[in-house]
């Protein structure tokens, strides 16, 4: 009988341990994660607009953030480049003017393993910008990463607009940055 009662626990243990941490690299990864729609204007849409999604950690959002966005579009700019496995590309221009990453995308599971806080936009918008600091120069914007606790439990997905001047977030996240 004690042994009995003795395996009973160690299951019962066992079962605990499974439930509250045994899944949780899994569940992180599918559950937390957001579709991220990026839709372009009316105008936008027809016109060849590229824009990039970056999943950046912590010690890269200064050169991120400081980067001139004039000399990122360049051709051949060599952090464009070497950013390229961790970028999310979207041509404008042709077919629908939205376009989805969605949660399974294997793009997201490259963000999680560089740990990435942070989800910037850039678009190479059309006409002349000066460049600025972040979120000032409107061809950049800097949002909690598509995982992030920022945006709160109930928001399943970001909406981000890209207009003829800026790009705007229409999903608000739940906590500062």
């Amino acid at each position: 009988m004690k042994n009995a009662k003795f395996r009973f626990c160690i299951f019962e243990l066992l079962l605990f341990g499974l439930l509250t941490g045994g899944c949780s690299r899994v569940a992180s990864v599918i559950v937390y994660s957001r579709i991220v729609n990026v839709m372009a204007s009316d105008p936008i849409c027809n016109k060849s607009v590229e824009v990039h999604l970056v999943g950046v950690n912590r010690f890269e959002k200064d050169l991120w953030e400081t980067m001139s966005m004039t000399d990122y579009w360049m051709p051949g700019n060599q952090l464009r480049k070497s950013a390229k496995e961790y970028t999310y590309v979207i041509q404008f221009g042709q077919g629908p003017c939205t376009k989805t990453l969605n949660k399974k995308d294997p793009i997201q599971v490259i963000w999680k393993k560089r740990k990435a806080e942070y989800l910037f936009v850039l678009a190479d918008l059309p006409g002349v910008y000066t460049d600025g600091v972040g979120n000032a120069d409107a061809r950049r914007l800097r949002l909690p990463a598509a995982d992030s606790a920022h945006w709160g439990w109930r928001k399943k997905q970001i909406d981000i607009r890209i207009e003829e001047s800026n790009i705007v977030s229409l999903t608000v996240p739940a906590k500062g940055d």
